[in-house]
């Protein structure tokens, strides 16, 4: 699917309409701005108050994050090397490091205290996507990660589209390092134009066959994996690019044509619109209304590209505000909220393989089909709820509450949910069911819900005829039954709408 645009007459409603959601600031930015939405997240949120929290977001290089960063090189330290680093770590597994790298991603989604940052290289790795699974890249993709997309996130697009374009990852996963001036390659000239900038219909054949020979001489080197220009083959005279012109006339001339001309595609209204769009569908809806994208756009020509201020824009709009159960979570926000609302700690696992750290996180998210960076095509991740809301992810969520409230993976130790939930023998079981609902999701559960989940977790410990809503909670309804409750939370809709 080239193009993400709404469907004609789609209206900016509810997912679901039938259902009493709780309207509130501080946990509607933690949904939207983060992926670990939990109630700690929310109190930080409140602490700050939700302008100073986002102002810091959009200004995270001054947010101390070195917790997660060390964890992150200690036990992934294929993501912190370059290519010859890489290879050596892996003994030319280089394949290795794509394991690494999605796990890396899942633990700075649960823990980073710059989860706003961590939500916008989602963006664009799926807007700018490279496939991890790819044999053309391997690990590659995790300098990808760390030099091209996370220092540009929040800066100007023009930047991030230059330094992703010319990335030796993009060069492999397109095919660009095999272009010459004979044989000029058009899969990089033709993503850029399609996906990356103005999408379907705004260029023709003729871009795309002047780009792809702007684009010839962009290479790597074969022994440090760096991105190297190679004037020798590259095929100079004038192009013509959706309105760009550049006579391209010397060996030398590519790097700051391309450069040129990223900074047109980047102005580009087409481009601005899709940006913009994407944007505004990551955090507001699925079909966001035209009046928010519009004013995002103005932003983002004044700013000359600058993500941040629009950002400011969005979080800070009435369109924002209006939005609560307006997105669906995706598999990895959803697994985030879940994983982090039991605080759980890290226990190295007995045999350190690339695969065994957060082993069952990363297969739920693989069975879910949102494993990080994994989307097998070049247009990345979907982002609207048709994408995810179907009976086949409807049951690997279930499964997915049931491993999570249930502790399955190994590498991660909750705590008891008694203890993280505040349930105990002094609530009755209406009062633990409303706590557990409003601290895992943030809503306050319709009385049906709440009441259903109340007589799930009495179960047998109650004599037939005893109403269960107003009866204290037993032990042994906290010991036998308080898993398998907090499991009908997380699968219930509470827990994706967002």
């Amino acid at each position: 699917m080239r193009e993400h645009t709404p469907c004609p007459g789609h209206r900016d409603l509810p997912l679901a309409p039938g259902l009493p959601l709780t309207v509130d600031p501080a946990w509607l930015l933690a949904r939207r701005a983060t992926h670990a939405a939990t109630a700690s997240q929310v109190t930080a949120i409140r602490r700050l108050g939700t302008t100073r929290w986002l102002d810091r977001q959009l200004a995270p290089s001054a947010i101390d994050d070195r917790a997660c960063e060390a964890f992150v090189a200690r036990t992934f330290p294929v993501t912190r090397a370059d290519m010859p680093g890489i290879r050596r770590l892996t003994s030319d597994r280089t394949w290795e490091a794509q394991a690494s790298l999605a796990r890396a991603t899942l633990w700075r989604q649960m823990t980073t205290k710059r989860p706003l940052l961590e939500r916008v290289v989602e963006v664009w790795h799926d807007h700018l996507h490279i496939a991890l699974n790819s044999d053309k890249v391997h690990g590659w993709v995790c300098v990808y990660d760390r030099e091209a997309v996370r220092p540009h996130a929040l800066g100007r697009f023009a930047d991030l589209l230059y330094a992703t374009t010319t990335h030796p990852a993009m060069l492999h996963y397109l095919d660009n390092v095999w272009s010459d001036p004979d044989h000029p390659v058009e899969n990089l000239a033709r993503e850029l134009l399609e996906l990356h900038t103005v999408g379907v219909g705004r260029h023709t054949e003729a871009d795309v066959e002047h780009l792809s020979r702007l684009l010839t001489g962009f290479s790597v080197d074969d022994t440090s994996g760096a991105f190297r220009y190679r004037p020798t083959q590259h095929a100079v005279g004038p192009v013509s690019i959706v309105g760009f012109r550049h006579p391209n006339a010397s060996p030398g001339a590519g790097p700051e044509a391309l450069r040129a001309l990223v900074e047109h595609l980047a102005m580009h209204p087409a481009t601005v619109r899709r940006v913009c769009l994407r944007l505004a569908r990551r955090f507001v809806s699925d079909s966001p209304p035209a009046s928010l994208v519009s004013r995002l756009e103005v932003a983002y020509r004044a700013n000359r590209t600058r993500i941040a201020p629009v950002l400011r824009v969005l979080f800070t709009s009435k369109e924002f505000a209006a939005s609560t159960g307006r997105k669906w979570a995706r598999p990895q926000e959803f697994l985030a909220s879940a994983y982090a609302s039991s605080a759980p700690s890290y226990r190295a696992p007995k045999e350190l393989t690339p695969w065994s750290p957060l082993g069952t996180y990363a297969w739920l998210a693989e069975r879910l089909g949102h494993l990080p960076l994994a989307y097998p095509d070049p247009e990345g991740y979907p982002d609207t709820v048709s994408a995810w809301m179907h009976s086949g992810s409807m049951l690997g969520t279930w499964n997915a509450a049931e491993a999570i409230a249930g502790g399955w993976d190994e590498t991660l130790v909750r705590r008891g949910w008694a203890r993280t939930l505040g349930v105990s023998t002094k609530l009755t079981y209406a009062q633990a069911t409303t706590r557990m609902f409003t601290l895992l999701t943030g809503y306050a559960p319709a009385a049906k819900d709440r009441d259903a989940v109340a007589a799930f977790l009495a179960d047998s410990s109650l004599r037939s005829g005893v109403p269960k809503a107003s009866a204290r909670v037993t032990g042994d309804a906290i010991r036998w039954n308080l898993d398998e409750a907090v499991r009908l939370v997380l699968a219930s809709p509470y827990m994706s709408l967002r």
